[in-house]
C-alpha cells in the first residue's frame, strides 16, 4: 500500500502533465535534451509563460535540469515518468486499490 505522500506526489505529477503546454514541453523532451532557447522556439509561448511552466515540471520531478554556461538543458526524468506508467498500469490491470475480486 503506497503512503498518502506517494499518492499525493503521483497525483501532483499528472495535474502537472494536464496542462497542454507542459505535456507539449514534455512530448519534445521526449525527443532528448533540449536548451531552453529550443524548447521557446517550439512550444509557441512567451519566455516567462514557459519558464513558469517549466519550473512547475521541475518542483514535480518531472524534468531535471542542467546549467550550461548562460543556457539551461531540460531533460525527462525517465525514472519519475516511469513511476507514472507504473501507476496507470495497476489501475488499468485492475489491481488499483478499491478493486474487487
Amino acid at each position: 500500500m503506497e503512503d498518502s505522500t506517494t499518492v499525493e506526489l503521483t497525483a501532483a505529477r499528472f495535474r502537472a502533465l494536464g496542462d497542454p503546454t507542459r505535456l507539449r514541453v514534455v512530448r519534445e523532451l521526449a525527443g532528448g535534451t533540449r536548451c531552453v532557447c529550443e524548447l521557446r522556439a517550439r512550444v509557441d509561448v512567451p519566455g516567462p509563460l514557459l519558464s513558469h511552466h517549466l519550473a512547475v515540471l521541475r518542483d514535480t520531478g518531472l524534468i531535471t535540469a542542467t546549467r550550461r554556461g548562460r543556457w539551461i538543458d531540460y531533460t525527462l526524468d525517465r525514472e519519475t515518468l516511469a513511476t507514472l506508467d507504473e501507476a496507470l498500469g495497476l489501475t488499468i490491470r485492475g489491481d488499483a486499490i478499491g478493486a474487487r475480486s
